[in-house]
C-alpha cells in the first residue's frame, strides 16, 4: 500500500518558505525606497572648440534643477588628487548639489606654470564652455553655480569670475590668487570665501591678503580664514608632508557653510 504524501521533505520545505520569506522582504524594500538614487562620479564629456573635454559629476537623489559646484584641480599630473575630488563630490551631491569636476587638461596635457603658461587662455575657455553646458543641464539651477578652486584651479575659477561679470553665485578659493592682468575685474568677482595656509610658500599667504584688500575697496562680499599652521595643499590626504586633518576639517565646514549661504536660497 502506498502511503499517502505528506508534502516536501523537511530540508525541501525550509527551502521554500526561506525563498518566501526574501521575496516578501525584496517586495516591501522596493515598496519603501526611495524614487532616486544619488549617482557619485560619473564620467562623461562636454564639447570646447569642437574637442572634447572630460569631466565627472555626481548627482543628487531628488529631481529638479539643483544648484551646482563646478570642481578645479591644481597643477597636477591628470588624475592627481582624483579620490579626494571624487570623496568631494559625493559629499557634495549628498547635500543637495550637482557637482561637476573638470578635467581642463583634457586638451593640452599638463600644464607646468599658472598664469604665464601658454595653456591657461585655452584652460579658461573649457571651464567657460563647461559653465556653458551647464545651461542647458534641466538637473542644474544655471542662476546657482559656484566655482571651487584648488591652487592653479583657485586662480582658474577667480579669473572666471572677474572675467563674467554675473555668471557664477560663489567662489570657494583654497591657496589661489586673483592673477595681475584680472585685477581690473575685482568689481565682477561673486562673494569670494578665501582659504589660505600661512605657512604655503607655492602661493605665497601675502596674495590671500591682497584679494581680501581688493575685494575690501571694492566693498565685494567675501570672507577669509588663515590657518597659521597650514601649508599648500593641506587638505588634501595624498600630500602626507602636508595634509592637516584639522584645518582640513575646518576648513570644509566653512565651504559647506559658505555654499549653503550662497547657493541655497533661489536667487530672485
Amino acid at each position: 500500500m502506498r502511503e499517502k504524501s505528506r508534502g516536501p521533505a523537511r530540508p525541501e520545505r525550509m527551502r521554500v518558505l526561506r525563498l518566501a520569506f526574501l521575496i516578501t522582504l525584496a517586495v516591501a524594500l522596493i515598496a519603501i525606497a526611495p524614487s532616486g538614487a544619488l549617482a557619485g562620479w560619473t564620467k562623461g564629456t562636454f564639447q570646447s572648440d569642437g574637442k572634447p573635454v572630460e569631466e565627472y559629476h555626481c548627482t543628487p537623489a531628488d529631481a529638479g534643477a539643483h544648484p551646482a559646484v563646478i570642481l578645479l584641480h591644481g597643477l597636477s599630473l591628470p588624475g592627481g588628487g582624483n579620490q579626494t575630488f571624487e570623496q568631494i563630490c559625493t559629499d557634495l551631491a549628498a547635500q543637495g548639489y550637482f557637482a561637476e569636476f573638470i578635467e581642463f587638461y583634457s586638451q593640452t596635457g599638463q600644464g607646468t606654470r599658472t598664469t604665464d603658461n601658454r595653456y591657461y587662455q585655452i584652460w579658461l575657455a573649457e571651464i567657460r564652455s563647461g559653465l556653458d553646458a551647464l545651461d542647458s543641464n534641466p538637473g542644474v539651477d544655471p542662476r546657482r553655480v559656484a566655482m571651487m578652486g584648488f591652487s592653479l584651479g583657485a586662480f582658474l575659477s577667480l579669473t572666471t569670475g572677474a572675467r563674467n561679470p554675473g555668471k557664477l553665485a560663489a567662489i570657494v578659493d583654497y591657496y589661489g590668487a586673483l592673477p595681475a592682468p584680472f585685477h581690473s575685474g575685482v568689481r565682477n568677482l561673486p562673494p569670494t570665501l578665501i582659504l589660505h595656509g600661512a605657512k604655503d610658500k607655492l602661493v605665497p599667504v601675502a596674495r590671500a591678503y591682497a584679494l581680501d584688500l581688493m575685494m575690501t575697496d571694492a566693498g565685494m562680499a567675501h570672507e577669509i580664514h588663515i590657518y597659521p599652521d597650514a601649508q599648500h595643499g593641506f587638505n588634501f590626504p595624498e600630500m602626507q608632508a602636508w595634509y592637516n586633518p584639522a584645518d582640513a576639517h575646518d576648513a570644509w565646514n566653512r565651504t559647506v557653510a559658505f555654499l549653503a549661504k550662497y547657493l541655497t536660497a533661489p536667487s530672485k
